[in-house]
């Protein structure tokens, strides 16, 4: 029999997606055209309410076809409305063929150490990597940490040892948060996987995924010492979510704006050209007028290279989930505010690197590459994997144009 894969989400959720297939393989086929596939399997997201409508479109929709669909990931254990033909959860990847063979639903909360079960195509340019599971975090509207549950930071060894096998030029390192790594063992120990990371003697570019200010204030210093070696993109993902610190204090986040500020400031002096992304929601029920000019005045401060905006979306179990929302024109407003803003700020930001020369990692033929900042670059007539030097001849609002 033969499967269609579809990822929702996060980065986290592609790592999962590499074991999902994997173990399917033994068994099935994966198809790359729905039309010709027997069964359908999503690996969902639950984190705002327009994925998850989506997702359940897409799924009545293959079904009316007469096919099976699937659920993995956040969302059978977030949503009200699980329409899917059997599912699992996130920690139980698993259990995947028992599910579909037995159209049931398999939610148990146990820790398995994903770090083994990665398995990476050998021709890979890019490779995702998860160093944990969980979260330690308590933030009030968030539904992932439910699907999740606690930190599991998986055994450094293991990552080490995957990491080994991997012959990808790329590797992006994820989890839910990577600043928290090694607190469910008592310790902060993200910098120390880093150094082991970098002491393999392979060729790489090493990219770091999103780190809560809450954990990474504790553990900066030590990682922009490391953040120095040419294997290490610069780049940090930083989500600042609200730049207004009593709603910060509303959400549970941990940390004030001088928290992120100080970060900030400190990863941008590394090097002339770093990037910084950062993640905003807005209307959330909290969120008043003078909250979100608190966020505008921080974003047009420190210009973040990548800003990704959301709208509030109603978590079921969060503890947001019992407060009134704002109006949807509100959060419209103010998503599509801050959207033009950045849009605009970002296409001159990008204007000053035309006519410079940078030397890339490609990362798809004939498109995208990657600066040593990991600033995003289109590059024609390109090979996959080879380091190319290209000099800017445009730019867009969110990437640069070389030949």
């Amino acid at each position: 029999m033969k499967f269609y894969f579809k990822t929702f989400g996060c980065k986290l959720n592609e790592a999962d997606s590499q074991i999902i297939k994997s173990i399917l393989a033994k068994d099935y086929k994966e198809e790359l055209n729905p039309d010709n596939a027997d069964f359908v399997v999503f690996n969902t997201c639950g984190v705002v309410d327009k994925t998850e409508k989506k997702i359940i479109r897409e799924t009545k929709q293959f079904q009316k076809q007469g096919k099976k669909v699937f659920w993995t990931g956040c969302l059978p254990l977030i949503t009200r409305n699980n329409v899917s033909n059997g599912s699992i959860g996130p920690n139980n990847v698993l259990d995947i063929k028992k599910a579909i063979k037995g159209n049931i639903h398999i939610f148990t909360e146990k820790k398995i150490d994903k770090s083994v079960l990665c398995n990476f195509k050998e021709d890979s340019v890019s490779a995702v990597v998860a160093i944990s599971e969980g979260c330690s975090g308590n933030c009030s509207y968030c539904g992932s940490r439910i699907a999740r549950k606690g930190l599991n930071s998986f055994p450094r060894e293991n990552i080490i040892k995957r990491i080994e096998k991997i012959n990808a030029k790329e590797i992006l390192l994820t989890s839910q948060g990577l600043a928290s790594y090694g607190i469910d063992r008592g310790k902060q120990e993200l910098p120390e996987l880093i150094s082991d990371i970098l002491k393999i003697e392979k060729d790489f570019k090493l990219r770091l995924g999103m780190m809560n200010p809450k954990f990474l204030v504790h553990i900066i210093d030590d990682l922009l010492e490391l953040y120095e070696d040419k294997k290490m993109y610069k780049f940090l993902h930083l989500p600042l979510q609200s730049g207004d610190n009593n709603l910060l204090r509303e959400m549970n986040r941990g940390y004030n704006i001088n928290d992120f500020l100080d970060i900030v400031y400190k990863f941008r002096k590394i090097s002339k050209d770093t990037i910084l992304a950062t993640d905003i929601i807005v209307g959330h029920p909290k969120e008043s007028e003078k909250a979100f000019k608190n966020t505008i005045k921080i974003i047009k401060e420190t210009k973040p290279d990548v800003l990704h905006v959301f709208r509030y979306s109603k978590r079921k179990g969060t503890e947001d989930a019992k407060l009134k929302e704002l109006d949807v024109r509100i959060k419209k407003q103010r998503s599509k505010y801050l959207v033009t803003l950045f849009q605009k700020y970002n296409l001159e930001k990008n204007k000053s690197f035309l006519g410079k020369e940078f030397e890339v990692l490609v990362i798809k033929d004939n498109n995208l590459a990657r600066t040593d900042s990991g600033r995003a670059v289109i590059v024609k007539n390109s090979k996959a994997g080879e380091l190319k030097k290209v000099k800017i001849k445009d730019v867009k609002w969110n990437y640069l144009i070389g030949e």
